[in-house]
């Protein structure tokens, strides 16, 4: 898995885990807070690829500086990680 795949993980266990889902969306740069300063431009534009693979659990809507994001749903982004051989101990 490459250095992109293993952060892509990240960024979607790190939404599973605040339960960004359904009514619960957070603004990118909210979530690009959650990591360090130095990787913040690295998620933004990994949110925004994974956004627009249909496969990946994450969607964003809105635009700009208030740009959203969440899971499609807690199930789709567990399912996705074990796919991608993220140990889900703590599911």
């Amino acid at each position: 898995m490459n250095s992109d795949e293993e952060f892509e993980n990240d960024i979607v266990e790190t939404l599973v885990r605040k339960k960004v889902t359904g009514g619960k969306k957070h603004q990118i740069d909210t979530v690009k807070n959650w990591f360090a300063s130095s990787d913040q431009g690295r998620v933004e534009d990994l949110i925004e690829k994974l956004a627009r693979d249909p496969d990946a659990p994450v969607e964003m809507y809105g635009g700009g500086a208030r740009a959203n994001v969440r899971l499609t749903s807690r199930q789709d982004a567990k399912e996705w990680l074990d796919d991608r051989g993220r140990d889900l101990w703590w599911a």
